[in-house]
């Protein structure tokens, strides 16, 4: 007969339920979709029950007309918060944040707010006027009301600061599934006749993501006589995907430049081994998913001086950070390396690199310590005493 201990007696601890509030779950929606699988895979199950309400299907549904959406997605969002512990709200303009924030103030349910860097100037300056007109109407407000703000880079951290005094901030690192040893940058490279140097933009397509200056870039290489190719893996402003394909016809690169759409997680798995370098020069990313991953593929990274992960890359030695919209210390970032020994070090570093700060646990963890402490919670290691 089995002797009866005092864990038999304990009751089952209970699962902190947070709800997530997002506008899509497109991934074509940007790097907050993401963000948010990686959070998934990085929070306990045996601690946290996460559910998840976006107000439209697709990245593309006209936002303010379509306001069906948006009142049925407050009637889901007010369901699931019935039986929930808080609410984390992705972003601060939108429907869902005004939507979410208010059902969750009606029924006395705690909230946090993580930016996606959308308060960075460069992202302000995108429907300006709007933008302008929610923060003051209802988005200071909200970030003053929020349990934390939740920023990746001490640099956002000052943003939030600038707009909305008295906001408490936490700083959390996000995290990727980062391999426990980096691909072969030899043995995993394919050849490709006369391909020379494989480069990859993998993101949004937007003015301010800086892929024109990527193709000027390559038809400088061209002229200097080393040969490289381009893979543009991605959507977003159907107008400025057109400007690139007719950039591309008149720097007679229809042979060299690739535009693939969006790829999904098993697809860009598949693109690494096609991959010498990543090429980011947005003019800012808070944080920069796609830079992220090309480290942890053990992949060197050229980055704008804008992307939050810039000076991890600059003291790691994982690649080169330029200034933005400058074509020309693009092209010198790619001609430096087109070395290979040079390139496959720096793809080594980027890896080590990832390692040690892309901890998906740690994200998790960090995010659990937050909710635990805006409801009231104890810690996860007291709760499991």
């Amino acid at each position: 007969m089995a002797v009866p201990t005092d864990t038999d007696h304990q009751p089952p601890r209970r699962l902190l339920h947070v709800v997530h509030a997002v506008r899509t779950l497109d991934p074509a929606g940007g790097g907050i979709v993401t963000f948010l699988e990686s959070l998934c895979r990085g929070l306990r199950d045996d601690t946290v029950q996460t559910g998840i309400e976006a107000v439209f299907p697709t990245a593309r549904h006209w936002r303010v007309l379509a306001i069906r959406r948006p009142i049925d997605f407050h009637r889901r969002i007010r369901a699931l918060l019935a039986d929930a512990d808080a609410l984390h709200v992705h972003g601060v303009f939108g429907w869902h944040v005004l939507l979410g924030v208010l059902a969750a103030r009606r029924m006395g349910r705690a909230y946090v707010i993580t930016l996606h860097g959308h308060l960075h100037p460069d992202a302000l300056r995108e429907r300006r006027l709007a933008k302008r007109l929610c923060l003051a109407l209802f988005g200071c407000r909200v970030l003053r009301g929020a349990g934390a703000v939740l920023v990746t880079t001490d640099a956002e951290r000052e943003i939030v600061a600038r707009h909305v005094e008295g906001v408490r901030t936490e700083c959390i690192m996000p995290g990727l599934e980062v391999p426990a040893s980096p691909p072969s940058l030899a043995a995993d490279r394919r050849p490709v006749a006369g391909s020379g140097l494989r480069v990859l933009y993998l993101g949004r397509l937007h003015p301010h993501k800086g892929v024109h200056r990527v193709i000027e870039a390559l038809a400088a290489l061209a002229d200097a006589g080393i040969p490289a190719t381009l893979m543009i893996a991605g959507r977003g402003d159907p107008g400025y995907a057109r400007r690139l394909d007719r950039q591309v016809a008149s720097s007679g690169l229809n042979d060299r430049v690739q535009l693939l759409g969006h790829v999904d997680a098993a697809e860009r798995a598949r693109l690494w081994p096609e991959t010498d370098v990543l090429v980011l020069p947005s003019r800012s990313e808070n944080f920069g998913f796609a830079a992220a991953e090309a480290m942890a593929a053990g992949r060197p990274v050229i980055v704008g001086e804008g992307v939050g992960l810039a000076p991890l890359v600059m003291d790691r030695d994982c690649g080169h950070v330029i200034p933005a919209d400058d074509a020309c210390a693009l092209t010198d970032a790619l001609a430096a390396v087109s070395d290979s020994e040079r390139r496959m070090a720096m793809g080594r570093n980027a890896h080590a690199a990832a390692l040690d700060h892309f901890s998906q646990v740690a994200m998790g963890t960090g995010h659990e310590r937050v909710y635990r402490r805006l409801v009231g919670m104890p810690p996860a290691s007291s709760a499991a005493t």
